[in-house]
């Protein structure tokens, strides 16, 4: 029966790869269908186990397990919920038959959930930081010349023949299941740790590790010959796969390490007194997991400086900032750039642009942070040494690149970054098994101070980076870990570096880090991978802004306290040298119940004490100019913002992304709202387009108070709208939108009969307003804009409502997308957009 526990810690670890959005997203059902599979298989295990003798000292442990279930986020928190759900049927233990081994199988499973879960975060930036494992690819080259492939090996790839084609593999430790098999191996020593005496543990865990191997490479191999058959990289990655793929390493495992001669001292828990040494013991394993969380979340809040801030244009001639989106200039290049993002920048830092001198120490020293971006010619030597004094000196350094080393530009960061221990690699990304373009969602526990104030982010299609050493990959800092991803190699072979098919057997996936920071003396680098999200088309969507902020301000202090890591490190490890000293004569049960008190505890306290050391330490700037915020509310319009390059972008009706975009060419600053709160609170202008839902009485009276107050509201509703609730709101104010009809005659499109003869008419519906100052007529004195301005006589401030229909012509799909070459007619559609902004509501 006790070999059965290899089958539960087989299904416990299947669990996370439904749980952790590593390959695919979360599956709550298959999970929860995995993880109840492995409790039942580890409670059956033991069920002829004698009973569980229990001292009631240890339900003391749910009070750190109650705390931290407060603190940690599903699924994390699943191991806590398992094991204190074991602890909990302990009292019944003597009452019901066999309600003893329910417990203690619901405990041994919690507890390797516990353990696994503390290794998510480590393994997650460990195989971020580094996928390829050339040293095996000899190996799997010989073992599928074994199995009957022609294979060769050529810079630690696999090249496979077969009939007139060759696939490259990389050897990846997600394609041998690393993640996987790391769960097993941590489950495996715990197994070890309970039913083998501490003599004798050595030799399970090498005949673990050696089975692995063998297993693994031979493992490998066969899913080689699968994706030859099939040409499918999920083969690789899919869970069900992978679980497949180790279901008979578990068999062995039940084989070969069968714990037939167990302890069954498991079921026996002795007495817990808190003897001095036992209470020096807990208060070590605090002090080092406390520390231990402080060595990975603690971040330097640093010196602030004064915000001077230098754009390198002299070696870039991609995305530049220096001609201006204006109400003239269109077509791509006018919105795939620069401009905007460095022109809001200047509401923040003060900003220079450099455009005609080489890097100097002398030009640098009069800077706090330099932005390099998209460059497309490479730096000399002697620049790349004087960026160097500057990062050393203090200064910040942020390096943006992009996929596919396009224009060179990863080549030319890769001179500079790599000074410090930073490489952008040449691939392009996107979202693992779809091919769409990535999003990524921050963790809200343990957040960079980049993205504290970042919810969302959506790439489109950037690059990944990597440490160049070792040292380098222990210091760096994880900015973003991007999850479900893919990463294909870029190719010379195309005009755009892109790949003609994605899903090559040589690419990366899972983990792949995406930005990332350094420390270098002084000062501080940034490296972000994806210059397209911040061009002028796209800036202020999908939560680049508060990024931006989030890198400028994080760059803008030096380092005051970069020693304290290593210090907490320091900590760390003397404390588990003195933890293994005491401990050594402890019986096991006693050892694993005070770690994990203590251990929760020092987590309950390290978590929350270090997020919120953060959070104070690193808000978002404060602009030090006015400009005019344009708020368009989500919460009851029903239209859709979106500004991606796509090719049915330019004929969504109901899109509004570049009448969003072109709020800028006039200065404003646009950006999405989820509700009409928070649209109103940051707000000078808001914008209602089609509106679907109800304005409650709240919603109205904020509106009104808006008004009152010098606000300006933008109101536009389309003849589209079969249930538009514009007159719920506007009627208040004694406006009122109808819907009237014009004949109109028809004619027959035959050049064989007359072409003037009307055969008949239809009629056409359209909207009007009525009431307010009429601001556009047509011909019959319909009215398709009219105002009400609110005048403030305490204030001076003087409100404007703006009614607008039909919405329908500032749509995509009459304006075009942003990177549009316009007609004659939708320029006159933006010069009526430009009329509303300049003349009326900014005004």
């Amino acid at each position: 029966m006790r070999r059965l526990l290899w089958l539960g810690l087989m299904f416990l670890s299947a669990s996370w790869l439904f749980f952790i959005p590593e390959f695919i997203a979360p599956n709550l059902l298959w999970g929860s269908t995995f993880l109840i599979l492995g409790i039942l298989c580890t409670i059956t295990a033991l069920w002829n186990a004698p009973p569980l003798h229990f001292d009631k000292k240890y339900l003391l442990l749910l009070i750190p397990l109650f705390i931290i279930l407060l603190i940690l986020p599903y699924p994390y928190n699943i191991g806590v919920i398992v094991l204190t759900g074991g602890l909990l049927l302990v009292p019944l233990a003597n009452r019901v038959q066999k309600t003893y081994m329910v417990s203690a199988g619901l405990m041994l499973a919690g507890l390797i959930l516990l353990i696994q879960t503390a290794v998510v975060p480590l393994y997650t930036m460990f195989i971020a930081h580094g996928h390829r494992i050339d040293l095996l690819s000899p190996l799997i080259s010989w073992v599928g010349t074994i199995l009957g492939l022609h294979t060769s090996v050529n810079n630690g790839i696999v090249f496979v023949q077969i009939t007139q084609q060759t696939y490259p593999f990389t050897t990846t430790l997600e394609k041998l299941g690393f993640g996987l098999w790391l769960n097993l191996f941590i489950g495996a020593l715990l197994l070890f740790g309970f039913f083998h005496q501490k003599r004798k543990l050595l030799r399970p865990i090498l005949i673990f590790l050696l089975a692995s191997i063998g297993y693994s490479l031979l493992r490998y191999t066969t899913y080689i010959y699968g994706y030859l058959i099939t040409t499918d990289l999920s083969i690789f990655w899919n869970p069900w796969y992978m679980i497949l793929g180790f279901l008979p390493f578990s068999l062995l495992l039940m084989k070969l390490l069968p714990f037939q001669n167990t302890d069954d001292r498991l079921t026996w828990l002795s007495s817990l007194a808190f003897t001095k040494k036992h209470l020096a013991a807990m208060a070590l394993v605090f002090l080092m997991v406390f520390s231990t969380v402080g060595v990975f979340t603690f971040q330097d809040p640093g010196t602030p400086k004064n915000g001077r801030v230098l754009i390198g244009e002299y070696h870039s001639d991609w995305e530049n900032t220096t001609k201006p989106l204006d109400t003239e200039w269109f077509g791509l290049l006018s919105t795939y750039n620069y401009y905007s993002w460095a022109t809001w920048l200047s509401q923040y830092y003060g900003v220079t642009r450099n455009v005609n001198d080489s890097l100097t120490d002398n030009l640098l020293n009069q800077y706090d942070i330099l932005i390099l971006k998209c460059p497309t010619e490479s730096y000399t030597d002697q620049e790349v040494q004087a960026i160097d004094h500057f990062v050393e000196n203090g200064g910040g350094l942020y390096l943006i690149g992009d996929h596919t080393n396009v224009f060179g530009m990863n080549t030319f960061l890769n001179q500079v970054s790599e000074q410090f221990g930073i490489r952008f690699n040449t691939d392009a990304t996107y979202e693992l098994g779809t091919g769409d373009l990535s999003v990524y969602q921050p963790n809200r526990l343990f957040t960079h101070p980049v993205l504290q104030h970042v919810t969302r982010f959506e790439f489109m299609t950037s690059c990944t980076v990597e440490p160049t050493s070792l040292v380098a990959s222990a210091t760096m800092e994880n900015i973003i870990i991007g999850n479900r991803v893919t990463s294909e190699p870029g190719t010379y072979a195309t005009e755009n570096f892109f790949r003609e098919s994605v899903g090559s057997p040589d690419s990366a996936f899972g983990f792949l880090l995406q930005a990332a920071a350094m420390r270098h003396g002084k000062g501080r680098v940034v490296a972000f991978t994806d210059s397209t999200v911040f061009s002028s088309f796209s800036m202020f969507t999908d939560g680049y802004p508060s990024f931006t902020l989030g890198a400028m301000e994080y760059l803008n202090r030096t380092n005051a306290y970069s020693s304290l890591p290593i210090l907490f490190l320091g900590v760390a490890v003397l404390s588990f040298g003195i933890l293994l000293f005491l401990s050594r004569k402890a019986k096991k049960i006693t050892i694993i119940w005070m770690s994990l008190f203590a251990a929760l505890l020092a987590f309950s306290a390290a978590a929350p004490s270090f997020s919120y050391l953060n959070t104070i330490n690193y808000p978002l700037p404060h602009a030090q100019t006015d400009y005019i915020q344009v708020c368009f509310d989500q919460q009851h319009s029903s239209n859709n913002v979106t500004v991606k390059p796509s090719v049915t972008l330019g004929s969504d009706s109901n899109n509004y992304g570049t009448f969003y975009v072109w709020t800028q060419r006039v200065g404003c600053v646009p950006s999405l709202q989820k509700t009409l709160a928070d649209a109103i609170k940051t707000g000078d202008i808001v914008v209602i387009i089609n509106p679907t839902r109800p304005f409650t009485e709240s919603n109205m009276k904020m509106l009104s108070t808006y008004l009152e107050n010098g606000g300006r509201v933008l109101f536009m509703d389309s003849i589209t709208n079969a249930k538009s609730t514009a007159n719920e709101f506007i009627g208040t104010f004694g406006m009122w939108i109808t819907t009237n009809t014009v004949d109109q005659k028809v004619y027959r499109n035959e050049t064989a009969l007359n072409e003037n003869a009307s055969l008949g008419s239809i009629i056409t519906p359209y909207l009007s307003v009525t009431g307010g100052q009429p601001l556009f007529n047509r011909g019959n004195n319909d009215t398709y804009a009219s105002m009400i301005e609110f005048p403030n006589t305490t204030t001076g401030a003087r409100g404007k409502l703006v009614v607008v229909v039909d919405s329908y012509s500032f749509s995509d799909a009459a304006m075009g997308g942003t990177f549009t070459e316009p007609t004659e007619q939708q320029r006159q559609i933006y010069a009526t957009e430009f009329y509303l902004l300049n003349e009326i509501l900014k005004k």
